[in-house]
Formats: C-alpha cells, structure tokens, sequence
C-alpha cells in the first residue's frame, strides 16, 4: 500500500472543474516522507474570481504550466509517470480531489478523508475547516493556506494526529476508513451544531429524500438517529 496525501487547487467547485495545482506527498506507514511533488496545472478553462479569491491563482500563472495529463506522464520536468499504487489517498474532503486525480493512480485506491475522522473525533469544533482545525488542535502550520503542498502537509500532520488520538496506524486508519461513521452533529442548515437525536424525525426523513448529495456518513447517521428514536 502507498500513503500519498493529496490536494489540488481549482477552477471552481462545479463538477467539471479544472485543476490549477496540485500538491503530492509519498510518505511511509509512520509518516516518513518519501517524496513530495507540487506544480501548477494548466486547467484548458478559466479560474473564476471566486477561486482566485481563495488560492490566489490567475489564468496568467499557469497560462504555461503543463495540463494534468502532461503532468503525470514520463515527460522530462513532471512527476514522472502516474501516482504509485494500490494506495491509499489522504487528504482534507479528499473526494474532492480524487474527482479530477484519481484517474492517475496505478492499480486504484482507497479515500482516507480527514474530514471525516474530524467530524467524528471533534463533533462540536467551531467548524471541520482544516485551517480551523490547525488552530484548534495546535498543529503545525505550514506556510502558504489554501495552496496545494501546504495543504496536503497541514492534512498530514492532522492525520497524524488523528493516529495518535485513536490509538491507530496509519495502515489501521486506511483500514478504519472504509467503515461509515455516524456523525453526531448536524454538519449545516437550520439545525447546524444540533445533535441528530435533537432533530425532528420528520426533518431527518426529509434531508434523506430531497438532499441528493448527502455523502454517505450523514446518510447512514440520519438513518442510525431515525432507528434510535423509533426503539425510545
């Protein structure tokens, strides 16, 4: 198994987004970092102001950049092939970044998602942001917010933290990752911060039919709250 933590900057949030930059960091199962890669992306369509607001990228800076399929080919000055695998891909809301990356690993991979095990370990933190998070906990910080490498060494570190706050190896953490977790705060809307058991049923039944992008630890501790005030 290979350990890479992962992010990417982008164009916008739609799903056709394109990539601006990516960060890469190989480590071994105790974190040791093997190797660590980060270039800006040609992304064939424009960032919107939004994203620049956020990452601080223009259409200038990676107007001469290498497109993602340049990038992780055999080409002279790029990764130098694909992301190794069977791995396991690490980061902060890594579905996010594994939509456009993904593509590029050998032999598949499975989601490490920090997001997740912060939900579930902090269910009453200010918010799940990972710059939060970096506070919060009193992590290091790595220079540079919001671009590609600091972020995936900020994800780093939290997942070592993660390791350490439940007792797991990074290799038992993957193994952990693949079961759903039950969330015990609601993560937005009108009941944000309310626990799911303080939640009416018939607004619980309701995100379940008419929110169709529920991931699917919110699907399955919406349906674990409606189970338990049944059997009250």
């Amino acid at each position: 198994m290979e350990y890479i933590f992962l992010d990417t900057e982008t164009t916008d949030a739609a799903p056709d987004r394109g990539v601006v930059e990516v960060g890469v960091v190989i480590t071994d199962d105790n974190f040791n970092v093997l190797r660590e890669a980060q270039s800006l992306i040609d992304p064939q369509k424009l960032i919107s102001p939004s994203a620049s607001g956020v990452h601080g990228l223009t259409n200038k800076d990676v107007e001469d950049a290498p497109t993602l399929d340049e990038y992780f080919s055999d080409n002279d000055g790029c990764f130098g092939g694909l992301l190794p695998g069977p791995a396991a891909i690490i980061g902060h809301r890594i579905s996010f970044d594994t939509h456009t990356i993904g593509r590029f690993v050998q032999e598949g991979f499975v989601e490490v998602c920090t997001l997740r095990w912060a939900r579930k370990l902090y269910p009453y933190s200010e918010n799940h942001q990972l710059s939060t998070l970096i506070f919060a906990l009193d992590l290091p910080r790595s220079a540079g917010a919001h671009r590609a490498l600091a972020d995936v060494y900020s994800a780093l570190y939290l997942t070592k933290h993660i390791c350490e706050r439940t007792g797991m190896s990074l290799p038992e953490l993957v193994e952990a990752s693949k079961e759903p977790m039950e969330v015990l705060t609601v993560p937005f809307g009108k009941h944000k911060g309310s626990s799911f058991m303080d939640v009416p049923p018939s607004y619980l039944e309701w995100m379940l039919r008419e929110m169709k992008d529920l991931d699917g630890d919110l699907k399955y501790s919406i349906n674990l709250a409606l189970q338990k005030k049944k059997k009250k």
